[in-house]
């Protein structure tokens, strides 16, 4: 079945599929693999080669080119330069004797009329003279000087700035590097001192009729003082008398059931008791309803200091 890891993981998280648990080192999924009993430690394996790097995500598309701004507002027409002057009329020629009538020559270009010249003397009258020559059209006036340029318009608003391009699509991650080699077995260490013995003494005997000792500990024998009395003596002696006795019976041939004391003191139906020493102590075994001194079947006994 493929693996589904989850997108954008925070350090540490754990993802568990198909019975495994991979955990997220804040680059990779990194394997959880159940410890077994712990071994020895190893040598250090050598260091995975670095994995390649991921390639350079493509970069993102240009963002589009903001609107052109509004064309300026077009400066006001200049005003019309002054209509040149016109031309002074030319002088009248004399008068000169009648010709003969030429061809009618082309029609010129009108000219613009000039100024009316001032009227001569009255001359005699003459003889018809010929027709003059149409009198030349006067000079054509100086255009008028250029209008000044109208005003620069505004400058039109700067287009809004296009969208960021998409962010491109990061690169995959470099191949994990290869598993380093595991490293050589460690030397045993060396074998702890013993400790102490907490168990000064145990032993298991049978308490009904002949006593037995079934297994023991540090007890050298047991002493049957009496029914359902016993003194236990040790076969190596304690440092001193302040230990505790642990004990345990089974009920007697008849079933009653039994309990075990301590039997350091006289009296409570026991008659005389033994105070314990580095190397013995006495117990006593009772019938559960009435206290009556009665031999257990199984007695076990443990001593600790």
């Amino acid at each position: 079945m493929a693996l589904n890891f989850p997108n954008s993981p925070s350090l540490n998280d754990i993802y568990e599929a198909n019975g495994t648990k991979w955990q997220w080192d804040g680059s990779s999924w990194v394997r959880i693999v159940s410890a077994g009993n712990q071994g020895f430690q190893g040598v250090q394996g050598a260091v995975g080669a670095q994995g390649a790097v991921g390639a350079q995500g493509d970069v993102g598309a240009q963002g589009a080119q903001g609107a052109q701004g509004a064309q300026g507002a077009v400066g006001a027409q200049g005003a019309v330069g002054a209509q040149g002057a016109v031309g002074a009329q030319g002088d009248v020629g004399a008068q000169g004797a009648q010709g003969a009538v030429g061809a009618q020559g082309d029609v010129g270009a009108q000219g613009d009329v000039g100024a009316q010249g001032d009227v001569g003397a009255q001359g005699a009258v003459g003889a018809q003279g010929a027709v003059g020559a149409q009198g030349a059209v006067g000079a054509q006036g100086d255009v008028g000087a250029q209008g000044a340029a109208g005003a620069q318009g505004n400058q039109g608003y700067q287009g809004r700035q296009g969208s960021p391009g998409a962010q491109g699509t990061p690169g995959s991650p470099g191949a994990q590097g290869a598993q380093g080699n595991q490293g050589r077995q460690g030397a045993p260490g060396t074998q702890g001192s013993s400790g102490t013995e907490v168990v000064r003494a145990w032993v298991n005997f049978n308490g009904d009729g002949t006593v037995a000792i079934r297994a023991n500990y540090n007890v050298n024998s047991i002493s049957d003082r009496a029914t359902g009395k016993y003194q236990v003596n040790m076969s190596n002696a304690l440092s001193d008398a302040n230990y505790a006795v642990v004990h345990m019976t089974s009920p007697s041939t008849n079933n009653d059931p039994n309990h075990a004391c301590l039997h350091k003191y006289d009296g409570g139906g026991l008659g005389t008791g033994v105070t314990p020493t580095t190397s013995l102590f006495a117990v006593a075994t009772t019938r559960g309803q009435d206290g009556a001194a009665q031999d257990a079947r199984d007695v076990l006994l443990a001593v600790f200091r």
